[in-house]
């Protein structure tokens, strides 16, 4: 096995990929395409249509706080001088199509994750560049594919919750995954007690199982991470049976008892997904998107003005 460039990840960080939250060691961080100046000219090259600006409150159970702004023609430089003052959080979405070298990145992390993880081979991987203020947040959800938060700059704190009817109900979690609402889940502070709390620095990276609630609060400074998503024949198989249920329970009335993903009714439902897909009848993982409510002003303190 060749030696590892970006990953030195140990037994341990090994055997709790994609099975526990878990935080292992990267070496992403080190790439000069992550300073500031990087960074200005990436937002300056990027569409403006991928860059997909929120905002948030302070109140973590507030989660009708969460708000999306419209596109910003702002120039990087001052777009990153306002993130960096200002209660915002930007997505860059499909960043990887834009820029050749951070796809070569993403694909020689996921290329060594598959020679240090048995039978590891992503049918499909995506990745996110996230840049967002020293106080911002991301409030409680669960996403639809397993993905990897590799953090870069600053510092932030994770919070993982158990996969359990108890943090994230199967209906809510049926429509999150059908696409039938937004990512954003009921939460409790009590559920707190309950979470697995990962401390990110740059050059760590934190993943945790699909579909597990999580939640994110920045710690200090400007955050930059990089947020990868992945697909695979058993995430795929788990998206299309939890589909599937939410189907029949919108449909017929009734919940679906079984979320076994194995076995004959499993197939069952996976293949009538794809039926429904190809016929243009069904859509899995799309997530419904908000609309804008926001712009972002440089003359606001947070950053976030009245449209």
């Amino acid at each position: 096995m060749p030696a590892p460039t970006l990953l030195p990840w140990t037994f341990r960080d090994i055997e709790a990929f994609g099975a526990a939250p878990h935080r292992a060691a990267h070496l992403l961080h080190e790439q000069p395409m992550f300073t500031d100046d990087a960074l200005a000219d990436l937002l300056d090259r990027l569409p403006r249509e991928a860059v997909h600006p929120y905002t948030m409150g302070t109140d973590a159970s507030a989660t009708g706080e969460w708000r999306r702004g419209e596109a910003t023609d702002l120039p990087g430089k001052e777009l990153l001088e306002v993130v960096g003052r200002g209660r915002l959080w930007l997505n860059l979405v499909g960043v990887s199509r834009y820029d050749a070298a951070l796809a070569g990145l993403v694909a020689d992390a996921y290329a060594e994750i598959g020679t240090l993880v048995p039978g590891f081979d992503p049918l499909e991987i995506k990745a996110t560049l996230l840049i967002s203020s020293p106080t911002a947040m991301v409030y409680y959800h669960a996403d639809n594919q397993p993905n990897l938060l590799w953090h870069l700059r600053g510092r932030k704190r994770a919070y993982v919750y158990p996969r359990a009817e108890r943090f994230a109900s199967r209906v809510d979690l049926e429509k999150v995954v059908a696409g039938a609402s937004t990512e954003g889940l009921p939460y409790d502070a009590g559920f707190d007690a309950h979470a697995e709390v990962l401390d990110l620095e740059p050059g760590q990276v934190a993943w945790w199982p699909q579909n597990c609630p999580h939640r994110v609060e920045n710690l200090d400074g400007m955050n930059v991470s990089l947020s990868t998503e992945h697909w695979t024949p058993a995430s795929v198989r788990r998206e299309r049976v939890w589909t599937a249920n939410h189907h029949l329970r919108e449909r017929l009335g009734r919940g679906a008892r079984s979320t076994r993903e194995d076995g004959v009714l499993a197939a069952g439902k996976v293949a009538a997904m794809r039926v429904g897909r190809k016929a243009g009848l069904l859509r899995t993982g799309e997530q419904q998107a908000l609309r804008p409510s926001f712009r972002i002003d440089p003359d606001v303190a947070s950053g976030v003005g009245r449209l």
